[in-house]
């Protein structure tokens, strides 16, 4: 009796041990886009990408106001958010969305830097992106990244997209922006 329980702690521990080094390869960029279209479409909203590390303080900086108790609900009702990986550390590298840095660099700057985000209509037709340009200028144009609006101007070109991209008032704006203000 002894020696089957030894067998089946190995054996469970050798599982455990096995499933635990096992990783699973993230969806692809184009498979993220896909299914958030797909989910667009059906709630009749726009599809917000968010291209962030694990080691980008202000990806997480930008994830916690959105996902904040006053921001959470004006975020969700107006987009389907979905995050794709790039830039990982060597050792987090197979966290990465197969193709997001191709899809990154399609519409940003070498130099760009994250977070970065583009916003997207249900048919995956990209209308804006984090880089400040003057009105009626084409997403994947010159500008530099807002990453996570902090400064006047980037907190100004992040409520002009979120106005232009989606039915928020002029009341939940301010909201959104009073809370990028606070230091």
């Amino acid at each position: 009796m002894k020696t089957a329980t030894h067998h089946l702690a190995a054996a469970v521990l050798v599982l455990l041990c096995s499933s635990s080094t096992v990783r699973e390869t993230p969806p692809t960029a184009a498979e993220v886009v896909k299914q958030a279209c797909t989910e667009a479409s059906a709630s009749h909203k726009k599809v917000m990408i968010l291209f962030h590390a694990s080691w980008c303080t202000w990806c997480h900086k930008l994830d916690t106001m959105m996902a904040s108790p006053e921001c959470k609900s004006l975020f969700d009702d107006s987009y389907v958010i979905r995050h794709l990986t790039i830039a990982e550390t060597p050792e987090r590298k197979a966290e990465e969305n197969p193709g997001a840095e191709a899809l990154y660099e399609k519409y940003a700057d070498q130099n760009s830097g994250i977070p970065f985000f583009l916003i997207m209509t249900a048919d995956g037709t990209v209308i804006a992106d984090s880089r400040i340009k003057p009105h009626g200028a084409k997403p994947g144009s010159s500008g530099d990244n807002i990453g996570y609006p902090a400064s006047k101007e980037e907190v100004g070109y992040f409520i002009r997209v979120l106005h232009e991209t989606s039915g928020l008032t002029t009341s939940q704006l301010r909201t959104i922006r009073e809370k990028l203000s606070k230091k």
